[in-house]
């Protein structure tokens, strides 16, 4: 079976379950530069690598997906930041992958709002539609790693550490290790055709920021594994605090900060007040909850944590 797989942290989370059974499944990764370390990771452990670009267009996918059964799609916004960008590259991997004939399953990875991007659900293509599982990406806690001055406090002069957004300290929100994507799709891939036309929403848990201070900010007890004695982990027995801005604020900060653009800051503050307007909206009943699939088991908050050490500045 061959299996394309696109984009990075979630590619590779894929990539790395898929792996796991060389005899099901042949990898084909799609990279824009087979020499970077993540792509080469991948060479090692067997992935065919085929150099492509989003952006290229629907021939050059077409033939990057040539004699595949599985594909394994999603968009890369934040390589342009455009949206304009991104929903062209959504439309050619449709276009791509509805003239792949070998193709069996389309899992197309998305944002609350993926009708966009598939061109309308995939309706010019109702053979491919009839194929695809859409599973919608919430907020993933790899970022409090990859990009921790956005998603964790930051101490102050008075040495509380400080955390801003512009929801409330009580909204909850979708969140997931990206490292379990792999699972996910095996999950799904192992079902046949049982997730086909359907959204999955892909989260362990709904928490709030008040949820994950909390965790952050208190010391807890647990067993050593290879003894009796008790040691502390988890929390970093920080004073935190919370503070809520206004969308513009929160802009102006993203802008200022991390060098977004006006129309990407803005993009980026409503999806987070989506959930503060509309309540935890991937928790709609249409959609697949993927904690509640069969065998499936994901990591939740305090699970993470206890694998990894946050980056909280001193």
């Amino acid at each position: 079976m061959s299996t394309i797989i696109q984009g990075s942290m979630n590619g590779g989370a894929v990539a790395n379950s898929l792996f796991e059974h060389p005899d099901i499944y042949h990898v084909r990764a799609l990279t824009r530069n087979a020499e970077k370390p993540a792509a080469r990771a991948l060479a090692e452990r067997g992935a065919e690598l085929y150099c492509a670009d989003l952006s290229s267009g629907r021939d050059a996918l077409a033939t990057a997906f040539s004699g595949a059964d599985v594909i394994f799609a999603l968009t890369d916004f934040w390589q342009t930041q455009s949206t304009d960008i991104e929903i062209a590259q959504g439309k050619a991997i449709a276009d791509a992958a509805a003239q792949t004939p070998t193709l069996k399953h389309l899992l197309w990875s998305a944002l609350p709002d993926p009708v966009a991007l598939s061109g309308g659900k995939f309706l010019n293509y109702a053979e491919l539609w009839a194929k695809t599982t859409t599973i919608l990406f919430p907020n993933y806690f790899e970022n409090c790693l990859t990009t921790p001055d956005r998603y964790l406090p930051t101490k102050d002069a008075s040495g509380i550490y400080t955390l801003s957004f512009p929801h409330s300290l009580d909204t909850v929100m979708p969140n997931v290790a990206i490292a379990d994507t792999g699972k996910l799709v095996l999950s799904i891939l192992a079902a046949g055709s049982h997730y086909f036309e359907k959204t999955i929403a892909f989260y362990s848990q709904a928490l709030s920021e008040a949820d994950k201070l909390a965790t952050i900010r208190k010391s807890t007890l647990l067993h050593h594994p290879s003894c009796s004695r008790l040691i502390h982990k988890i929390g970093y027995n920080v004073p935190t605090q919370y503070r809520k801005l206004t969308s513009s604020e929160f802009q102006e900060m993203l802008q200022a900060r991390d060098g977004m653009s006006e129309e990407i800051a803005l993009d980026f503050a409503e999806q987070l007040m989506i959930f503060e307007e509309c309540g935890n909206v991937y928790a709609n009943e249409e959609f697949v909850q993927a904690y509640e699939i069969p065998g499936l088991k994901l990591q939740t908050w305090a699970e993470f944590l206890d694998k990894h050490e946050l980056p909280l500045k001193p």
